[in-house]
């Protein structure tokens, strides 16, 4: 059993469930302060650190900065929220950012992704869900959907048109990601909106959000 008293009287904040639980199963005494898991995404989370942040250090002159743990890819709409110049200076949290993680792309993945794209070529309805920005370039290479001659999605890709139809013009393929980091750099890099985007980032959430699509589009 771990035994950090320090940080009996910190506040640890995550987006998502998965983080949150990997927080719990960690033994130690005191338990950890852990809030904002069921906030979903990077947006909310800021707001809700606004005001819980700004309670827990009610009594504090002036609020200690909080420490923003990051991977090498990430939206900066935390540390934008939370130092807004517009809010009044008693509610503005100071942020340090801190680079903890990168992400690579494995050299076999864009030949094993076009394998498995090809054993599955004969779906019904296939659907490809990116948890990461890394490795993007890579999947849509292997989809096809790249303009070799400018790098974005090819025109034709942006109306939905990739992947193989089947039957009443429908496409075979889909394209999900977990959270807006995600969506948004396909949207930016590539020139490409994914289908949905989950709303929770999670498994779960991808899930929810493929099944609320589906069933708006394509039940018969």
């Amino acid at each position: 059993m771990g035994a950090l008293p320090h940080l009996e009287k910190v506040p640890i904040y995550t987006v998502g469930p998965a983080t949150s639980r990997a927080l719990k199963s960690i033994p130690q005494l005191p338990p950890e302060n852990i809030f904002g898991s069921k906030t979903g995404n990077g947006e909310a989370l800021a707001h809700y650190i606004l005001d819980h942040y700004g309670k827990w250090y009610v009594d504090h002159p002036s609020k200690p900065p909080l420490l923003f743990l990051v991977g090498e890819q990430r939206r900066d709409i935390i540390p934008k929220t939370l130092m807004d110049p517009a809010l009044p200076e008693e509610k503005r949290i100071p942020v340090n950012e801190l680079v903890i993680y990168e992400t690579g792309v494995m050299d076999s993945f864009e030949q094993d992704f076009g394998r498995l794209l090809k054993d599955t070529e004969d779906r019904e309805a296939r659907w490809v869900a990116v948890f990461s920005p890394t490795g993007c370039e890579a999947i849509l290479r292997a989809l096809d959907m790249l303009d070799a001659s400018t790098g974005k999605v090819k025109t034709r890709e942006r109306g939905g048109g990739y992947g193989n139809r089947r039957g009443k013009g429908r496409r075979s393929t889909y394209i999900a990601t977990i959270g807006p980091t995600t969506r948004d750099y396909l949207k930016k890099t590539f020139g490409f909106e994914p289908d949905v985007c989950a709303g929770q980032p999670s498994p779960e959430g991808i899930g929810s959000a493929i099944e609320i699509f589906m069933k708006k589009n394509y039940d018969d």
